[in-house]
């Protein structure tokens, strides 16, 4: 297991301010503690007949560590499983580095969906590498890791492809070994853990690839003000601006979805920006609408 390093002054006043009693009523610090679900059922052109009604539990950016303790990885399963969901994803950043990414999935609870659990890598995780720990960790778990591939469901008479990169901050990402697993399929779910990584997924090919995409990493900012997270308190502010900070939008023929995630990195607080969890529900677009 890799060696724990001395967390830096930023994360000591976090590690502070998480256990301050003040938490219970200083509202950054209380919206941090929660967890709301949010909804999606995007319209998806092309989608087959077979897939339309298809249901996603999702969830990214857990965090487990000094902000995000072993009761609140329980509770976030239990609430997942509840969802009782075809499909269900995590979205990479278990822990604050690989050494608690691994100590979460040691606690996590068993995991339910009709067509299996998968989980792709995040930046924490592969903070010091540790990629075949964290492979072997989540199959132990009974999660089909993803990592530069796909996962292919079959449903009826359709096949998904379910695929995602290795982290692009901290990974080795290939896209084009990604692209080669998932082609074929009638339908293709992208989930890398970062938005990043869909300007080198588009750049492969005209279409992309895939035509739904799924990503964490930003925690929508973290702090927000009418909508608007400074570029400091936002992980692609300086790149994007806002456009990858929340929810969803459609760009390049692809739909994405951008979550708040679950946990908090740096310091345990939100504003105007609640903790995530979601269900999302594919449908079919009426035939001659985009």
């Amino acid at each position: 297991m890799p060696t724990r390093k001395k967390p830096h002054a930023p994360a000591r006043l976090g590690r502070c301010l998480a256990r301050m009693p003040a938490s219970r009523w200083l509202p950054p610090l209380r919206l941090a503690r929660q967890l709301y679900l949010q909804e999606y059922e995007p319209v998806l052109p092309g989608l087959p007949e077979a897939l339309d009604g298809l249901t996603i539990a999702y969830a990214s950016d857990i965090h487990y560590g000094a902000y995000l303790n072993a009761d609140r990885v329980r509770d976030l399963a239990e609430r997942m499983n509840a969802l009782e969901a075809d499909i269900l994803l995590l979205g990479g950043d278990y822990g604050e580095d690989t050494a608690t990414a691994l100590a979460c999935w040691e606690i996590l609870p068993p995991l339910r969906a009709r067509l299996g659990t998968y989980a792709v890598m995040g930046n924490h995780d592969r903070a010091e590498g540790g990629l075949s720990a964290l492979i072997q960790a989540m199959e132990n778990r009974g999660v089909t890791p993803i990592v530069n591939g796909a996962a292919r469901l079959r449903v009826r008479d359709s096949t998904l492809a379910l695929c995602a990169t290795d982290d692009y901050d901290m990974g080795e990402p290939d896209y084009e070994k990604t692209a080669r697993a998932a082609a074929g399929a009638d339908f293709v779910i992208y989930a890398p853990h970062s938005p990043d990584a869909l300007a080198p997924a588009y750049a492969l090919q005209e279409p992309p690839f895939f035509q739904l995409a799924v990503c964490g990493h930003t925690h929508g900012g973290q702090v927000a003000v009418f909508g608007f997270a400074p570029r400091s308190a936002s992980r692609l502010g300086w790149r994007y601006g806002t456009r990858y900070r929340t929810g969803l939008l459609r760009e390049k023929g692809v739909t994405v979805i951008v979550s708040n995630g679950v946990g908090t990195s740096w310091l345990p607080v939100r504003l105007g920006v609640p903790p995530q969890y979601h269900r999302i529900t594919l449908r079919k677009a009426e035939k001659g609408k985009a």
